[in-house]
């Protein structure tokens, strides 16, 4: 088992990459907040996960250390779960590009309020550093992955960097 926590600005490729891990590797269950409404249901579906013995991808910005701290601590809940970090470094204006363009999305309805809320959470995103608790981290730019999907390969790929980190 594995807590995979994903950390990037709005439209930084993390809801892209998540619904293709789960997609190819079923052993992964994607807990997404936009879709789930609140933390607290993200942090029940993670719970649950792990109970079934299988591993929560948190699909959220996870903007900060308090924020990526509450995944931490629910992993250590269930010994032997490693706790493994995908830090989605795409730049600002790459995200500001992404949602011009974007058109379904469950909780931002139009390009202005995604601007809003990327201005928001970029002036928030602190990376995380070596203390926190987890036990692999990679970082992601775009040009690690260029493509607009993720085949079973580049997933694979993926967590095998993330695993030699």
């Amino acid at each position: 088992r594995t807590m995979l926590i994903l950390v990037g600005l709005v439209a930084s490729g993390k809801s892209t990459f998540a619904q293709a891990l789960e997609h190819h590797f079923p052993q992964f269950r994607r807990c997404n907040q936009d879709e789930l409404g609140t933390r607290q249901r993200v942090e029940s579906l993670a719970h649950r996960t792990l109970r079934e013995g299988l591993s929560p991808c948190i699909d959220r910005c996870n903007f900060d250390v308090i924020q990526r701290s509450h995944w931490i601590n629910i992993a250590r809940q269930f010994p032997g779960t490693s706790i493994s970090v995908i830090v989605f470094d795409t730049p600002y204006q790459v995200c500001s590009a992404r949602l011009q363009e974007r058109t379904s999305h469950p909780t931002i309805k139009d390009p202005q309020q995604g601007q809003s809320i990327l201005a928001r959470f970029a002036s928030d995103l602190q990376f995380p550093q070596p203390n926190e608790g987890h036990d692999h981290i990679l970082y992601l730019k775009p040009s690690d992955h260029p493509h607009p999907e993720y085949t079973g390969e580049d997933i694979g790929l993926i967590l095998q960097r993330l695993q030699a980190s």
